[in-house]
């Protein structure tokens, strides 16, 4: 849903910096300079998440180290990431752990708990959730526990607690007027706390939608809108976008749809990249919007958008089934039906995995829309129709046939897979027990050369033959899994340069750098998950963090391309062969 409050805040960095072109090759060295706050501030600039990942190479203070992961972690969601984004807050849990930072831990937990709701996880959801509130006691006396708060009470609104969810955000905000009323607030400050009254009201607002108080939430609304209005009328505001698309929302529910379109309309067309959550909602309300206004043709656009955006929502709302739901409809409307019985079986499944009607169908019982009752009994008469004895055998032969060709397959690619994991693991197994070879290596020529012509091997000079067995004990480590591990780095621990030490590893290891760390940390993995059972219950997620990988795509992607087989087959092996 929305990007919580002290989330907001957060946000809040400094304004974008001048324009910068990239070059692959000058990228670090243009970069080397900058603030944590420049690398930011560009990689919101330009949307690229290259910023960061350099950020993460250097050193900062604890501050900027857990400023940097809540930044790379809300990027990941907005980005739709979220198992990447699980894994940054958790970074950033534990570092607030170990730095004493109630603040920074309770952000992670909050934001877990948000992150397991958007994967429909929602007993994971409410324990992350609960292990956050009580970090709010720790927070200093002022506005950050009031905030805190009404974060926490986002729970209650997930959860339908609207009751609840008002009542919280009700009191919080009373104590917000109470510290405005103090005559010794700064300019910044009083703007601050003015800022978090305009968002709870925001927030109150749409609470008091889906309780349908409407006269309640058209005050709280215009009390927000009053604030930005008269004291930050020249900026550009995250809680001004939310009042935009709760504005809508109001109309919406009063089914004055005429006047709601535009205000989801303008949400729609923003060009910021930060607000794609606000425009996939603005979206499913258009084409809800449409459809009670009978123009199919657009209701059936706006669906069919949001249904292949599908972006996951923290809200209690569902709009990946309402966007279903309406494509089904104005699909029907048009006479499509091929579409309208896809649309419909589709949400049929994901209703009986969901199995909460009310979530379901809390939309459509506000707007008093009974059409939305009649989409089962359509999808049973049209199924009754066309389901004769003869397209029922034609349908079981022809899937029995498939599932017959799937079984083969399948054994034969575990028959593949099972010979391509043994011969792996022999290979590990005659690595530890042969002795190392002498090195010796062809000098590669400069230029092209007669190929009927030997040419002489050459002995390795004894700094190569120094650096060698610097590498062997750093091979013998575990130095490699630091997630921060790059050439320039490696190349400072062993005391050489970057050039003498990818030229060593491109001649000796005969492979790039990626491909010999990324090795390295394979080879360190299946050890772990071989000789300690308990890494074959662990996430392949938790698996690629362990062994040094930034994500779960990029560990897959390294381990496939090191063994020949995905971390999953050698799983199931694992498990097979104990």
């Amino acid at each position: 849903m929305f990007k919580r409050v002290i989330l907001i805040f957060s946000f809040l960095l400094t304004q974008l910096f001048a324009v910068i072109t990239l070059h692959a090759a000058q990228t670090n060295d243009s970069l080397a300079n900058l603030s944590l706050e420049e690398l930011i501030s560009r990689a919101d600039k330009y949307d690229n998440n290259v910023y960061l990942t350099y950020a993460e190479k250097k050193k900062w203070s604890p501050a900027e180290q857990l400023s940097l992961y809540q930044v790379h972690a809300n990027r990941l969601i907005n980005e739709g990431d979220l198992d990447a984004a699980l894994t940054y807050f958790r970074k950033l849990d534990s570092l607030g752990s170990l730095y004493n930072d109630p603040f920074s831990q309770f952000v992670a937990k909050l934001s877990i708990g948000e992150i397991h709701y958007r994967q429909k996880d929602y007993a994971e959801s409410k324990i992350a959730f609960e292990a956050a509130q009580p970090f709010i006691k720790e927070f200093p006396e002022g506005v950050d526990p009031i905030l805190a708060a009404s974060e926490y009470s986002f729970f209650y609104y997930l959860n339908g607690k609207f009751e609840l969810y008002i009542k919280e955000l009700e009191a919080n905000n009373a104590k917000l007027d109470n510290l405005l009323k103090s005559s010794k607030l700064e300019a910044t400050d009083r703007n601050y706390i003015l800022l978090s009254k305009a968002t709870l009201d925001v927030f109150l607002a749409r609470g008091y939608l889906m309780n349908e108080s409407f006269d309640k939430a058209e005050s709280a609304l215009a009390n927000a809108r009053r604030i930005i209005d008269e004291h930050f009328p020249d900026e550009s505001l995250l809680t001004d976008v939310q009042q935009e698309l709760v504005q809508g929302e109001l109309y919406f529910f009063k089914k004055d749809f005429k006047t709601a379109i535009p205000y989801f309309q303008k949400i729609v067309n923003l060009e910021e990249t930060s607000f794609k959550e606000f425009q996939y909602m603005a979206k499913v309300f258009l084409a809800i919007s449409y459809y009670q206004l009978k123009d199919y043709d657009q209701s059936l656009k706006f669906a069919e958008d949001a249904v292949g955006q599908k972006i996951q929502v923290a809200d209690y709302i569902d709009y990946e089934m309402e966007a279903l739901r309406y494509a089904y409809l104005s699909s029907k409307e048009l006479g499509d039906m091929d579409k309208a019985q896809q649309y419909s079986a589709i949400f049929l499944e994901q209703d009986e995995a969901l199995n909460d009607t009310k979530r379901s169908n809390f939309v459509n019982s506000i707007i008093n829309n009974l059409e939305v009752g009649k989409l089962k009994d359509d999808l049973q008469e049209k199924t009754k129709v066309n389901s004769n004895l003869r397209y029922v055998l034609i349908g079981l032969a022809v899937l029995i046939i498939l599932l017959t060709v799937y079984v083969i397959y399948q054994r034969r690619m575990h028959k593949e897979n099972k010979r391509r994991i043994e011969e792996y693991m022999d290979k590990l197994e005659r690595e530890k027990t042969e002795p190392r070879k002498e090195i010796r290596v062809e000098e590669k020529p400069a230029v092209e050369i007669d190929a009927s012509e030997p040419v002489e091997p050459i002995e390795p000079d004894e700094r190569s033959i120094r650096l060698l067995e610097k590498l062997r004990l750093f091979e013998e480590g575990e130095l490699f899994t630091d997630p921060k591990m790059s050439l320039s780095y490696l190349a400072s621990h062993l005391e050489t340069n970057t050039i003498t030490l990818s030229k060593l590893i491109n001649t000796y290891k005969e492979m790039n750098f990626n491909d010999y760390i990324n090795g390295l940390r394979i080879k360190y993995i299946i050890e772990k998950i071989k000789n300690e059972p308990k890494f074959e219950q662990y996430k392949i997620s938790y698996l690629a963090e362990v062994s040094g990988f930034s994500s779960h795509s990029i560990f897959s992607k390294a381990f496939k391309k090191s063994t020949g087989f995905t971390p999953s087959q050698f799983l199931d092996y694992l498990k097979e062969d104990r």
